[in-house]
């Protein structure tokens, strides 16, 4: 970037030293950092980003889409793409960036697993999800280290003013397609409580275009969660959240392989997280603080599907993974007058990492600490101008590596500022610069992947600088948010194909990533019942070159594109329809001995939902149900897209199912 980071460092320590001093009166802005805890939400946030770069996702919307994990809710967020690996999962990406600079967060606790940083979306179930909301850029720091394109936050369902809830659904489809899921709310005495349990089930996925069943592509999970949340001392709030799921998944080998395909699966899955979290206003003081506990465990089997049932023997190739992690954040505010505020918050992360690769293997260990300290300060003066200033220090060091030669530790420095004005009511101009770094994985840095990776220990943090400006605006019955941005990705981590026949990578430190953007989201009430909504995304991924951006980055499509129409009512049938759109791409082609890639079309996948709804029980609020029986059919038109090389999506799938709300 043309702007130095020593000069913005300093400016941005000027800039929070002012905002703390400074005490004006004035109404605090729509968008600013309230500590806003919902009933049941943990969170240690000390502030919260604003308004513009926000997307929700309503209960409603959320049940409308009926998922069966995290990964069909993806593609509702602008700029998002939800696309499946070579290893089967499915991962996030937003505004082109790589998926392990977005984060996901179950009641304000990571999801992504610190060995990898990324989360198979596939395995976060839907059991006990209220809502969702997408945020994209770094419009703030306190998101903790490595978040540098977004985040998708999970949250709980609300009561809405009832003293208990209970919900029941069931749908059934193609190829042994199985959903069941129950959940209840109460409140009991001082806490709000809440159980939930799920089932869901596939014994494959279809091709497109008529083909057969999809080798290897089944699915089975089991999961339940248990929130509790209570008041303390009128003002602050203590929540608690345990959860845990199990189960078994194929990974659909890579189709433009052949024999060379590799064929594994996971004949277990499983993780349990624990976590707490308080929030206590003390005057012109904010204090909150959240401790987790993350368990999980994988197996790998990549025999083949001949060897699969076949007895374990010594020295056969069978991973087993175990990872535990703790995370601990501390934050606090400082209210000066209703204009101005100071945020500090503290981000510790411990995670060991354990691995067998072989039947009667030795085990290897890997360790990692992940520390993040951040200060932000905001300020709202002449009732229209907004602005926020941040600077950070992150840290990262691997006091264990296993067998492999250990890496350096790395520090990185984290600034943001970002200046927003009122354009009336209902509106707000914006822009934002930022620097943050994401440091290598453990697995980046260490693994070999079954043969698939040589390991790297000489890789270095990424660097992202990027600046972004926009435009919210709404209006009766309407909304709509722009926003350009361009982002510089340094020494960006790609895998490089690295030469032999053997046709293994390595992750390397790339020279620069350039992706400059253009994204537009909206909604349109057109009457009662009818609502249209779309968002688009332009951009252009590529890598530095012999000195310009010439080459392609990996599965970064040119645009990306989402529309729905959405007919409801309170009572009586329901229908929506629905288009996602993928531009043109390049995926990475081990085939291929010029530069290892292949170029992919673009693509559109076009879903229809159609149900009926039925409210019985009147007035009696403890009698009342809502009764739901839905036909969804995805990919209607059967087509053709590819999440990366050989690697397609699912084809046309029909199903269908039932929902009771008491």
């Amino acid at each position: 970037m043309k702007y130095s980071l020593s000069k913005i460092s300093a400016a941005i320590v000027m800039t929070v030293a002012v905002l703390f001093s400074s005490v004006q009166a004035a109404t605090t802005p729509a968008d600013s950092s309230l500590v806003e805890i919902d009933n049941l939400v943990v969170s240690g946030e000390a502030s919260a980003p604003p308004v513009p770069g926000k997307t929700k996702i309503d209960a409603e919307t959320v049940t409308l889409t009926d998922p069966g994990s995290l990964a069909d809710l993806g593609g509702l967020l602008p700029s998002v793409r939800v696309a499946t690996n070579s290893r089967g999962d499915s991962h996030l990406m937003i505004r082109g960036a790589p998926e392990r600079h977005s984060q996901a967060f179950l009641d304000g606790i990571p999801l992504n697993l610190p060995w990898d940083e990324r989360v198979d979306l596939e395995t976060i179930p839907i059991t006990g999800i209220g809502r969702l909301e997408g945020r994209r850029g770094m419009p703030s720091l306190l998101d903790g280290p490595g978040v540098l394109a977004g985040s998708v936050r999970i949250l709980p369902p609300q009561l809405n003013g009832l003293d208990r809830r209970t919900q029941v659904s069931y749908a059934a489809g193609q190829a042994g397609l199985q959903r069941v899921g129950l959940t209840h709310q109460q409140e009991t005495g001082a806490w709000n409580l809440l159980g939930a349990g799920g089932w869901n089930k596939r014994d494959s996925w279809p091709l497109p275009q008529g083909g057969d069943q999809r080798t290897n592509s089944d699915l089975e999970q089991f999961s339940v969660l248990m929130r509790g949340s209570r008041a303390i001392k009128n003002t602050g709030r203590l929540n608690l959240l345990a959860t845990g799921w199990t189960g078994e998944k194929g990974v659909p080998a890579e189709m433009h392989l052949g024999d060379d395909a590799r064929f594994w699966r996971y004949p277990v899955r499983k993780r349990a997280l624990f976590g707490a979290a308080m929030a206590i206003p003390r005057g012109d003081w904010d204090f909150t603080s959240l401790v987790a506990a993350d368990f999980f465990a994988q197996e790998i089997d990549p025999r083949g599907p001949n060897n699969w049932d076949a007895p374990l023997n010594e020295g056969d190739d069978y991973e087993k993974d175990f990872d535990r992690t703790g995370h601990f954040q501390l934050g606090s505010t400082r209210w000066i007058g209703s204009s101005s505020r100071l945020s500090m918050q503290a981000n510790v992360r411990y995670t060991q990492h354990r691995e067998i690769l072989t039947v009667g293997g030795s085990t290897e260990s890997f360790a990692q600490w992940m520390t993040g300290l951040v200060v932000e300060g905001e300020h709202r003066w002449a009732e229209v101008w907004n602005l926020r200033a941040g600077t950070g220090w992150d840290h990262s060091a691997t006091p264990e590596s296993g067998d492999k030669v250990k890496a350096d530790s790395f520090n990185a420095p984290a600034v943001n500022l970002r200046l927003g004005r009122e354009i009336s009511s209902q509106g707000e101009v914006y822009f934002s610069a930022s620097e943050r770094s994401r440091f290598p994985s453990l697995r980046e840095l260490y693994s070999g992947a079954l043969g698939r990776f040589v390991a790297n220990p000489d890789l270095k943090p990424e660097r992202q600088d990027m600046l972004e400006c926009g435009v919210t605006a709404q209006g009766k019955g309407w909304n709509l948010t722009g926003a350009a941005f361009l982002q510089y990705l340094t020494n960006g981590i790609e895998k490089e194909k690295l030469p032999g026949p053997d046709r293994q990578f390595m992750r390397v430190n790339r020279t620069s990533i350039r992706v400059p953007g253009l994204e537009l989201a909206g909604t349109w009430r057109i009457h009662s019942d009818v609502e249209i909504s779309g968002q688009h995304t332009i951009m252009s991924a590529r890598v530095k070159e012999n000195e310009s951006y010439d080459l392609p980055a990996e599965n970064r499509p040119d645009y990306l594109s989402h529309w729905s129409v959405n007919w409801s009512g309170l009572q009586g049938p329901a229908a929506i329809i629905e288009a996602a759109i993928s531009g043109p791409s390049w995926s990475a082609d081990a085939t291929d001995d010029v530069d290892g890639l292949a170029h992919l079309p673009a693509g559109v996948r076009w879903n229809f939902r159609l149900s009926w709804r039925w409210e019985m029980g009147g007035q009696d609020a403890m009698m009342a149900k809502e009764i739901e029986a839905h036909l969804r059919v995805n990919n209607l038109f059967d087509q053709w897209t590819d999440f990366q090389l050989g690697l397609p999506e699912p084809g046309r799938v029909i199903s269908g199912g039932v929902s009771i709300k008491m």
